[in-house]
């Protein structure tokens, strides 16, 4: 059972399965279905502080390489992506302040794949959202996505058992 729930949180930890595929492995894995969505909950939302402050880290890193370097291919993409990234920034940031926190949240609470917990701490990094604000609003979106899924595992597992 231990090893199950470890698998359950590694799924959950992933970009690809997230909370998505992690509930459905632990309950076709014939695991209590609270423990499996308070493991796959806290299995997704782990690696969110971590990738926040490694896209800031990394973006700033290829910003300082920006400057030292004005030739070839590779600074000429880095300058066009911050050009890019702070008009862009700009351009959205009343909308980021007054709706994003909840679109955020919504975003990564809808169970489809590529709007999960990664894409979603991508997402808050390219509109500069505040850290804080966007784990508070991934986390959120992460409990929304996993009771729609475990919803979900529920109504089926009552029509194959029921």
């Amino acid at each position: 059972m231990q090893i199950e729930l470890l698998v359950v949180f590694v799924l959950a930890s992933l970009p690809i399965s997230e909370v998505r595929g992690a509930i459905p492995y632990g309950v076709l894995a014939g695991l209590d279905p609270l423990t499996v969505f308070l493991v796959a909950v806290a299995g997704n939302i782990v690696p969110v502080p971590l990738l926040l402050m490694a896209l800031s880290a990394f973006e700033a890193l290829l910003l300082r390489l920006s400057e030292r370097t004005s030739t070839g291919l590779v600074s000429k993409i880095v300058k066009a992506y911050f050009k890019y990234a702070f008009r862009a920034r700009d351009r959205v940031k009343p909308f980021v302040n007054r709706y994003g926190a909840i679109g955020l949240a919504l975003f990564t609470a809808i169970p489809l794949p590529f709007t999960g917990a990664w894409t979603s701490a991508l997402a808050a990094h390219v509109l500069g959202m505040d850290r804080r604000v966007a784990l508070a609003s991934i986390s959120a979106g992460v409990v929304i996505a996993a009771l729609l899924v475990s919803a979900f595992m529920g109504l089926l597992t009552l029509g194959v058992h029921g």
